[in-house]
């Protein structure tokens, strides 16, 4: 088999696994914006079941006391939230496939390009932690901390893939001109990378207050939940005007200064990316925290982030080029 054929059947499966993740993602936020975190009170079983039931009369009588004694106290059978909780977990089995996958096609690298096995390998190792993680924070019933450390760390695996499939592609990315480029976009664009995670985490802290709130309130009188958030909601918010001017102008100079289609695509992706949070996030604001609204902030965040990575490691490989041809020319 050429080794054309084994690139592009690797980058086949790394972007299958790509989009299974960020899948993952939505439904997982979705999962946390319907309170179904606990529609499955065990695990890796739901219910005591591998397919879980569809109706309460499927459960023992006592069911509620027999959770209550593992330290659920609030167990109730839901069927929407359980099949939704169930749904999250069977896609990440899947995902947990899919990257195996991407990892065994990683190996023909390995012999000239190890980085993007070792890549590969990083990212299934920690699927599996994921795995785990996710048990735990059923175990915890729900411990905000363990949710944002979850999150995060999806955050770290698809940028691993990306990562990935962007080291396999070096050789496309040599005929980039970076010499339009401002000395100041790369580290821009890594500042943007660095901010845009602190302004997620500061963002699931504003999910923790917004479910305290939700639980507290017995989940009725939805529209007085944003008054009752705490200042950090205020520091996210304005948090954003900030780096949608640093995203904004990062977009506007990679546009207007390389000609690399990739760029120019991904660019305009970015763009539609964050008009898209900033919807979502004003829609929440003053629609009074819309169901919807919340997963696709998140889910449209994360793209964001693997947006810029795709961006920033495409524009290092071409300054690395540019600088080896400078170094030769001036020689």
């Amino acid at each position: 088999m050429s080794e054309t054929i084994k690139t592009r059947r690797f980058w086949i499966f790394a972007a299958g696994t790509i989009v299974t993740i960020y899948a993952l993602i939505l439904v997982g936020g979705i999962v946390r914006a319907t309170g179904s975190g606990m529609g499955c009170p065990d695990w890796p079983t739901c219910f005591g079941r591998w397919i879980p039931p569809t109706s309460e009369s499927q459960l023992p009588a006592n069911y509620q006391q027999i959770y209550a004694d593992r330290g659920y106290l609030e167990t109730t059978f839901n069927v929407r939230k359980t099949w939704t909780e169930y749904l999250n977990r069977l896609l990440g089995v899947f995902t947990g496939f899919t990257i195996l996958l991407t990892l065994l096609f990683s190996l023909p690298f390995r012999r000239h390009d190890a980085t993007v096995t070792w890549l590969a390998l990083a990212g299934f190792v920690l699927v599996c932690v994921q795995g785990w993680l996710g048990s735990r924070v059923v175990a915890s019933n729900l411990h905000p901390g363990l949710i944002t450390l979850h999150m995060l760390l999806a955050q770290v695996i698809v940028g691993l893939v990306i990562a990935a499939i962007i080291r396999s592609a070096r050789p496309h990315f040599r005929q980039i001109s970076t010499e339009r480029l401002s000395r100041f976009a790369y580290p821009l664009i890594v500042l943007a990378m660095v901010l845009g995670l602190l302004q997620l985490v500061l963002g699931t802290q504003v999910r923790e207050a917004v479910d305290l709130i939700a639980k507290q309130s017995n989940y009725v009188n939805r529209h007085l939940w944003i008054d009752n958030l705490p200042m950090i909601f205020s520091v996210h918010k304005y948090f954003a005007i900030a780096l949608v001017v640093l995203n904004g102008w990062i977009i506007l100079h990679l546009v207007s200064h390389t000609a690399s289609t990739v760029l120019q695509w991904l660019n305009w992706f970015l763009a539609f990316l964050i008009l898209g949070t900033i919807v979502m996030g004003m829609s929440m604001d003053k629609l009074n925290l819309p169901i919807y609204a919340q997963p696709l902030h998140l889910w449209m965040a994360s793209l964001i982030f693997g947006s810029q990575l795709a961006i920033m490691m495409i524009l290092r490989y071409a300054r690395s080029t540019n600088a080896i041809g400078n170094v030769v020319t001036a020689t």
